[in-house]
């Protein structure tokens, strides 16, 4: 297909297909021959999920289970429409979390007792460094004093080690227990609360002369927030933790898996989140948070650069298709679908000034109640990973 026709795709598509009946969508995956799919060498039947562990210990699973109840900072100030992070939200003793003025390998020693974690990130522009950036931690220990003696650990190590870098410590309206400094343009405040401990990070690389004013109502809100969730987080007694499952309904053993080279931090990072852990991995959190609301989505799949929504129905999944592209269809252009699976709708960054995220190769594909999301380097091999994760989610169904 010629550029220009492909061009004009592309508008139609975003343009009509939500318009498009869901009974012919479902037609055209009824006459779809999973035999004549091309899917190279990739992973087409379903497999053992506990491939996916990062160990034993349960710890990872635990992590997702305390991210069901973590804010986004979207959460705690819709202006945070944006995410950036591309390294996993888990936080384990063997998973450090990334933080400023911390090295990964101090992090343990810093957090005895530490159960699991889980962190978010945020900003109120597409280009991150063009206004405030926020992070958010939740991190659970069995005592409030393991907490708290690990807050004020991680407050003494991101104390400047040269007195050529000026700190300030400032108050949290509400939150009087919280300690919070200011290094630059960087806030970064940890408040221990019961077996919890949250911590706030703002960055304002744009305030010119400085004024905390902005960065200090988030983290107070930010906190109000941590709080109100995580009420709802119960830790999986010590004696069960090795006993969680990785796999939810058999969703992550239909989900095409990753390789080495393809890791979150050296590790596995094979999952099934539910929807609010899920959200920590959404690019625009303010269109997608109520496009998955409205979808009912439940649980996520997902691993290395694939990702498989659970909707509440057929007609749900590929109204979630429709409400996923339409805030980025602008930056996108068609490609052909994989052979033999029209039902398939593939695309590549129309140019380099795209969002980095969609600087990729990407095709979105629905079977019956489920939506996958599938990302790779090359045409040609998106083309047989969509294959492939089609075939996944069909097979023997």
């Amino acid at each position: 297909m010629k550029a220009s026709s492909l061009a004009t795709a592309a508008v139609l598509l975003l343009a009509t297909t939500a318009g498009c009946s869901s009974d012919s969508t479902e037609n055209a995956m009824a006459s779809i021959d999973l035999k004549a799919l091309e899917t190279g060498n990739y992973q087409s039947v379903p497999r053992n999920a506990d491939e996916a562990k990062v160990d034993n210990t349960g710890a990872a699973i635990e992590a997702i289970r305390l991210g069901a109840h973590v804010p986004i900072p979207y959460d705690a100030d819709p202006s945070y429409a944006f995410l950036s992070s591309t390294s996993s939200p888990r936080v384990t003793p063997a998973i450090p979390a990334s933080l400023s003025s911390v090295d990964k390998e101090r992090f343990r020693e810093l957090t005895p007792g530490l159960i699991a974690g889980w962190t978010t990130d945020g900003h109120r522009r597409q280009n991150s460094a063009a206004g405030l950036q926020a992070f958010l931690r939740a991190f659970s220990f069995s005592t409030p004093a393991e907490a708290e003696v690990a807050k004020n650990n991680l407050v003494a190590e991101q104390v400047p080690k040269s007195d050529s870098i000026k700190s300030e410590t400032m108050s949290i309206p509400g939150h009087p227990t919280a300690h919070t400094q200011l290094r630059a343009m960087d806030y970064d405040s940890w408040m221990a609360h019961g077996s919890m401990l949250f911590g706030v990070r703002v960055v304002d690389l744009v305030s010119i002369p400085r004024d905390p004013t902005r960065p200090i109502e988030f983290i107070s809100k930010a906190y109000a927030k941590l709080i109100e969730m995580t009420a709802g987080y119960t830790p999986t007694p010590v004696a069960d933790r090795p006993g969680l499952a990785i796999d939810v309904d058999g969703m992550l053993s239909r989900t095409l898996p990753g390789t080495k080279d393809n890791w979150s931090d050296g590790f596995p990072d094979g999952a099934v989140e539910p929807l609010q852990a899920a959200l920590a991995h959404e690019h625009r959190p303010k269109d997608a948070k109520p496009a998955l609301v409205n979808a009912g989505v439940d649980l996520v799949s997902r691993e290395a650069d694939t990702r498989v929504y659970r909707a509440k129905d057929s007609k749900a999944a590929s109204a979630l298709m429709d409400a996923l592209l339409a805030p980025i269809g602008q930056y996108l252009s068609p490609i052909e679908s994989p052979a033999g699976l029209p039902v398939a709708k593939c695309f590549k960054e129309k140019d380099k000034h795209v969002p980095y995220y969609l600087q990729t190769n990407v095709c979105y594909v629905a079977f019956d109640r489920y939506l996958a999301v599938i990302e790779a380097p090359s045409a040609p091999e998106l083309l047989q990973r969509t294959a492939a994760q089609y075939t996944l989610l069909a097979v023997n169904r």
